[in-house]
C-alpha cells in the first residue's frame, strides 16, 4: 500500500514507518526523523526500528491547523 497525502486516516496502519509519516505530512524524511526526536512526533522505538503512531499524526495535524 502507497501512502500519500490523499490517504485517508482509517486506511493508514496503527504505526507507520518515518517514510510513510513524511509521505502523508508531505515533509521531508529529515524532518519527520527531527520531529519523531523532538517529541514532536509521537514514536515508538522497536529495537532499531522507529515507527510513527498513527494518532500521533491526527493529532499533529490537528495542531497545524489549529483545532
Amino acid at each position: 500500500m502507497t501512502i500519500d497525502r490523499r490517504t485517508p486516516v482509517s486506511e493508514l496502519p496503527e504505526l507507520l514507518s518515518v517514510d510513510e509519516a513524511a509521505a502523508w505530512l508531505d515533509i521531508s524524511r529529515g524532518l519527520a526523523y527531527e520531529l519523531a526526536r523532538r517529541g514532536d512526533l509521537p514514536s515508538v522505538r522497536l529495537g532499531r526500528l522507529l515507527r510513527v503512531k498513527r494518532e500521533g499524526l491526527v493529532s499533529l495535524m490537528a495542531e497545524r491547523r489549529g483545532c
